[in-house]
């Protein structure tokens, strides 16, 4: 039997409590850096390895290493007669989930079994955050609650992965509004994505704005405007995510925030005329730089902006 999960929370708990079968973590923040096209998923694993060393999140050579194990144990999947997907309801699960449930549909599944354990919640477990959370006797009560893979849950996956990945964000934005009983988080996973699309109304993405907001509340160190930052999330991000954020207000020509040597971040005059409404953080930051999915946003106008009102995307 093989486990899927998404991160080492989980399975070093599998391996805690001796759960029986293999595990495998996904390792992978696919909402932050660039996730195009690509032919195949080893093409797909050295751009991800490319984009997370540039964030600073490890050494290019373990993370290659570590890629080519994962992406070997899933393509040996079939010395398993049992696949079982543990995954949860947040951003970083489902797209994590829509990548597995799309490469599964290309292979050939004869004889293979492909369960998933989908939550967004636990008995006596609040706030619910996700399976990392969870005991191992925990996790095992969801193991019986496991449930078929069916073909319309890949195909919905196939197709909103490859809409995450297109190099225009439309169809995407039109699959963040629609309701799957098949994937019932997929929505507002979706949605919580395009939220970091820099607003029309001050070039922020949502992340962004909730940094400000905590330091203008007066959070100095880098952990306290992460607590922060969460009370305005259901469904918190990771604290590397964030920080990730946190720098880019601290950089550029008209930084929002400033940090000390003290490694304490202060808001600036430009910070504040963007949470007044009153400056526009691309054209501070003298343009724009960045991956959303396979979407590349450059230069002085982003070809897409998210529209908070009316909750959609608008073009340039």
């Amino acid at each position: 039997m093989l486990h899927i999960a998404n991160g080492e929370s989980v399975t070093a708990t599998f391996r805690q409590v001796r759960f029986p079968g293999t595990y495998l973590a996904w390792n992978d923040v696919l909402h932050d850096g660039p996730v195009p096209q690509t032919s195949t998923l080893d093409e797909l694993s050295d751009i991800r390895v490319q984009a997370l060393t540039g964030f600073g999140w490890g050494d290019p050579e373990k993370l290659r290493a570590d890629f080519a194990n994962r992406d070997r144990t899933l393509q040996n999947f079939r010395k398993h007669q049992d696949v079982v997907l543990w995954f949860e309801h947040d951003l970083y699960d489902q797209l994590q989930l829509l990548q597995l449930l799309d490469w599964f549909e290309q292979q050939d599944l004869e004889g293979i079994n492909l369960d998933l354990v989908q939550i967004d919640s636990y008995p006596g477990v609040r706030p619910f955050y996700g399976l990392g959370q969870l005991s191992g006797p925990q996790l095992a009560r969801l193991f019986p609650m496991r449930k078929r893979v069916t073909h319309a849950q890949r195909s919905i996956a196939k197709e909103a992965w490859r809409a995450f990945r297109a190099e225009d964000p439309p169809d995407l934005a039109a699959i963040a509004q629609q309701k799957f009983d098949e994937m019932p988080f997929l929505a507002a996973a979706l949605t919580r994505f395009l939220e970091e699309y820099p607003w029309t109304s001050d070039g922020l993405s949502r992340t962004e704005r909730q940094l400000l907001q905590a330091a203008a509340a007066g959070k100095r160190k880098k952990a306290d405007i992460y607590v922060e930052s969460r009370k305005h999330e259901d469904v918190p991000w990771g604290d590397l995510s964030v920080y990730l954020r946190l720098a880019w207000l601290s950089a550029g020509p008209n930084p929002a925030l400033i940090e000390s040597p003290k490694n304490e971040f202060t808001i600036t005059d430009a910070g504040r005329q963007l949470l007044e409404g009153k400056a526009d953080w691309i054209k501070l930051q003298r343009g724009v730089d960045r991956w959303l999915g396979g979407v590349y946003l450059t230069g002085d106008q982003p070809k897409w902006r998210w529209e908070n009102k009316k909750k959609t995307l608008v073009g340039n």
